[in-house]
């Protein structure tokens, strides 16, 4: 499967599970000095791998007669902040967005593989949607992690690749799942806190 077959595929898996509906969200991947990203005004769960734009870090358009997802500013200060990174997905898993109405992040101490994965995950004050402000304070916000959830917005994720930030906002959204339901039953009991100098010691947790 090429990048762009995998973008797609990507794209409507997310759709599939519930994480986008109608219009909303967006994913990106970067090869070389070019990014390829969704287009704006088209539902990801029907996208054809025509409907793809390819920009430069500019945004400049490359390839395509689309015009690129309206949030592409966010990918474009994430890529030039982060040159490990190579895939971006934004999303509006429900639960996620849950916890970005509510204002509330997603402490490192739930679980283990949360914790190993994504560590902390903050909720960044509400900024408007598909602006350069929003697009700075998300790329800064990933400077040193790899999710963050936007205030009344949705979630973002980044990886090393497609599959790596599809599973990053996956594990994020069945996180989110999990809390709520442990509220519902009585509250988060977190990790002990003695017991996190282990992540921090074997998987580089930074807190």
């Amino acid at each position: 499967m090429d990048t762009r077959q995998k973008l797609v595929e990507i794209a409507k898996r997310m759709y599939d599970r519930n994480m986008n509906a109608a219009l909303g969200g967006n994913v990106s991947i970067r090869q070389g000095d070019a990014i390829i990203i969704t287009p704006s005004g088209v539902n990801k769960g029907f996208m054809a791998e025509l409907d793809l734009i390819t920009v430069d870090l500019e945004g400049n358009r490359l390839y395509g007669n689309g015009v690129a997802s309206s949030e592409a500013k966010m990918h474009y200060e994430i890529y030039r902040e982060r040159p490990d990174v190579a895939a971006i997905i934004h999303a509006h898993p429900p639960f996620a967005v849950g916890f970005a109405l509510a204002h509330r992040d997603l402490p490192d101490n739930l679980l283990p593989e949360t914790t190993i994965v994504l560590g902390h995950v903050p909720c960044l004050p509400y900024t408007t949607p598909s602006t350069v402000e929003l697009a700075r304070q998300v790329a800064e916000a990933l400077r040193e992690r790899n999710a963050a959830i936007m205030a009344n917005h949705g979630a973002i994720t980044v990886g090393k690749d497609l599959e790596e930030a599809y599973n990053r906002m996956e594990l994020l959204e069945q996180t989110c799942i999990s809390v709520t339901v442990a509220v519902a039953l009585g509250g988060v009991q977190p990790i002990p806190e003695e017991a996190m100098a282990f992540f921090v010691a074997n998987f580089g947790l930074r807190r």
